[in-house]
């Protein structure tokens, strides 16, 4: 009985020990299951930081099925298999390339469907044999009992299948997995005993691409065989097809593990061999995966708070985790890429891609010009070498090195403003502004949303109502044009200054002072006739998802005058009241992405991510203060359903990490932060210049929700906005909080 006793004791201590030990790990507070379910349409899979590779199961792949834009959503009962790249919280899909599957028994080539998952190779699985961090996904596969893990380097996705023991133990190559996308055809080549190669030719989001792959296998396969044309063709290695497929056959031990590797390229097979031999040749998954670890540990442990609730802390790293996963990697080791649609080499900078813009450029890339100004250099000269390098245009949402066109404005002259603003170093200026100023005479049709407008724009000075979304495209244009102004007066370009200074006045062309909003214009300069705002039996056609509330405050580079416009400070301050607490009845068609009201406004569309700042301007910082607490505590939480719209490659976090260390970029470009309110007692950054800038909030609780002073260095502060330097030269921030409001 002694003896049980001390057994017990010890085994509690070693449970205690070790969950100890495992909450001390930063990145046991990233929860990537966070966005999977609801509409946040994040993918739980295992990847690096903007890495090429995002390695994760997909579930349903058809378009239409809106909610699995990146092939997962966590009310799937089954899984078809493990493609290598995805895109993270995005509402419209592509990718899915080159997907594995393992299975036991009766070789199957279709997936089959999800209501008869045994009707192909897909198979069932519970959420309570599933688990996810930073750089690792596992899950059992219930219809095989095989153990599915994954892990990724950037451009290599790393398998660990472990088997029951069988004669049959197969493994499954689909290059025609593609979400949302077209297969015009597939190669694939058996390479001996151990090795794939092939290719997959498609169209979708990402335009007319190649998928080029090279598989390795950890052991010998004892069969193989392919797929064409709707027939298994056992013991033949090639196979050239619209549908074309593989599979491997194995005798297993019980518990055996096989390992495979899978190199992409977006050239050439001798390319993705090429990357095979950088980052996986005599690297085995156990070495990959704590690399992989390693590499998120050290970048998400640069951001430490301390405080709060637990799920406060795991909405906050797992954004923090979110933030840096897009934009992507999109080059080989030998410096080979693709830009619209052609294959590119350069030695001057790395290429990515994945620029979901008309989001990020709000957060996200303000965000990255503070923590992360290596990747943002990176990003802005992938931009500039479209004109310069490519001789085409700057994108407005490039997927693949391809300009779909997603939405409106040129937003990539924001992101690279925004960080030529606060020093990023390495960005030629001249080349910029060349690539800005042709990006704001270049008129692009929006594929989503019917916009464009911008030669129309130029003339009139705004987009008429005969344009799809003109208000929006007016307000966005303006703003994008303030950004070139600013760069061509940085550069002494007095002419050009003065026309994009023209330019960025042109919001004033689309106020309506009759009934106070920014309001579709006709070309003959008449506005439209009036319509009851509340009525929402068809979709307006004249803003994006039809935000108007979130559009009659998208004047960032302009606030001043835009108050002036709703009748000066008060006025202002009245019309923002009114947005917040008038509830919007809508009725008939609704757009899902016009999602998580606070009276009028949807907050879960991004325009509308500075206005809750805005009280600032207006005299009244309190009601900044009361509104983002809201926001943090009713638009978030820690479950799969906790992002309250689509994720949209890092902004919904980036907004929640910004909103809680106590400031916002509400300007992108100009480098300051409307002041807010903290939401941990103490909140770090560790800066790529060694240096750390601390945010302290003392006596805050869930009661004491109001700046009462603010001090900076020890120092008392009277603004209620921070300067970009102030950060980056490291300190502290220190907040004094209450419970009553201080007016």
């Amino acid at each position: 009985m002694k003896k049980e006793l001390l057994i017990s004791l010890f085994t509690a201590l070693v449970f205690t020990a070790n969950a100890q030990q495992n909450k001390n790990d930063i990145l046991s507070w990233v929860d990537p299951f966070i966005g999977t379910g609801g509409h946040g349409h994040t993918f739980p899979g295992a990847t690096t930081p903007f890495g090429m590779i995002q390695l994760s199961p997909d579930q349903n792949t058809k378009s239409g099925d809106w909610d699995w834009c990146s092939g997962y959503h966590y009310s799937s009962k089954t899984i078809m298999g493990f493609s290598h790249n995805h895109l993270s919280g995005t509402g419209w899909a592509d990718l899915g390339d080159i997907l594995v599957m393992p299975t036991v028994g009766q070789v199957k080539m279709t997936p089959g469907s999800e209501d008869q998952p045994g009707s192909g190779y897909r198979s069932t699985f519970s959420h309570d044999k599933e688990t996810a961090s930073p750089g690792y996904y596992s899950v059992m596969l219930d219809s095989y009992g095989v153990k599915a893990e994954l892990t990724a380097s950037p451009r290599v996705g790393f398998h660990k299948y472990t088997f029951p023991k069988s004669e049959e133990a197969n493994i499954i190559i689909d290059p025609t997995n593609k979400i949302f996308g077209n297969i015009y055809h597939t190669l694939v080549s058996v390479e001996g005993n151990n090795k794939i190669k092939g290719y997959c030719y498609s169209n979708g989001w990402g335009g007319k691409r190649f998928a080029y792959f090279v598989m390795e296998f950890s052991k010998p396969f004892k069969s193989y065989g392919v797929y064409a044309e709707g027939k298994i063709k056992n013991n033949e290695k090639i196979a050239l097809a619209k549908d074309a497929k593989a599979f491997v056959r194995f005798s297993t031990e019980d518990s055996e593990s096989i390992e495979v590797k899978v190199s992409l390229s977006p050239v050439s097979t001798e390319n993705a061999q090429a990357n095979f031999d950088e980052e996986a040749k005599n690297v085995d998954f156990a070495q990959a995966k704590e690399t992989a670890q390693k590499t998120w540990r050290d970048l998400i442990g640069r951001f430490q708070v301390s405080g709060g609730t637990d799920s406060q802390r795991k909405i906050f790293y797992t954004g923090v985790y979110h933030t840096f996963i897009a934009p992507n990697l999109y080059m080989d080791t030998n410096g080979d890429y693709v830009a619209a649609q052609e294959n590119m080499n350069t030695k001057w900078f790395t290429n990515y891609s994945t620029y979901s813009y008309w989001d990020g450029f709000r957060a996200t890339h303000p965000l990255l010009t503070i923590m992360d100004q290596k990747h943002t250099k990176e990003f802005a000269n992938s931009l500039i070498s479209r004109y310069t390098d490519r001789k085409d245009h700057m994108p407005i949402w490039e997927l693949c090195g391809y300009d779909n066109f997603c939405m409106l404005g040129y937003h990539s002259v924001s992101v690279i403003w925004d960080a030529i603003s606060k020093g990023v170093p390495g960005i030629d200026g001249e080349k910029a502004f060349a690539a800005m100023k042709d990006a704001s005479l270049t008129d692009k049709m929006s594929s989503s949303d019917g916009g464009g407008g911008l030669n129309d724009y130029i003339k009139l000075g705004y987009s008429p109502s005969e344009n799809g979304a003109s208000v929006s495209a007016t307000l966005e244009y303006a703003y994008d044009d303030w950004c070139i102004q600013q760069l061509a007066e940085k550069l002494g370009k007095k002419e050009e200054a003065e026309v994009y200074k023209k330019r960025s006045m042109n919001f004033l062309n689309t106020f309506n002072k009759e009934n106070n909003h920014f309001w579709p214009r006709q070309k003959d300069g008449k506005f439209i006739a009036d319509f009851a705002l509340n009525d929402w039996k068809k979709l307006q056609p004249h803003w994006v998802s039809g935000n108007i509330w979130a559009y009659d405050f998208f004047v960032p580079h302009q606030i001043d005058e835009m108050m002036n416009l709703y009748g000066g400070k008060k006025g202002f301050e009245e019309k923002l009241d009114k947005t917040f607490t008038e509830a919007l009845n809508m009725e008939g068609e609704q757009h899902v992405d016009i999602s998580g009201f606070i009276g009028s406004l949807g907050f879960g569309d991004e325009p509308g991510h500075h206005v809750p700042y805005l009280y600032n301007y207006a005299g009244s910082p309190y009601k900044t203060q009361k509104m983002v607490k809201y926001i943090r505590d009713n638009m978030y939480a820690a479950k799969p359903d906790g992002i309250v719209n689509n994720e949209d490659c890092g902004q919904m976090s980036a907004w929640y990490i910004f909103s809680s260390l106590g400031f916002y970029p509400v300007t992108p470009g100009k480098p300051v932060y409307a002041i807010g309110a903290p939401q941990f007692p103490k909140a770090s950054l560790q800066l790529e210049n060694g240096k750390t800038f601390t945010v302290i909030a003392d006596k805050i609780s869930d009661k004491n929700i109001y700046v009462q002073k603010i001090f900076l260095n020890g120092k008392e502060y009277k603004s209620w906005e921070l300067n970009h330097a102030d950060i980056m030269n490291g300190g502290e921030l220190r907040f004094v909080m209450g419970s009553k409001p201080v007016k």
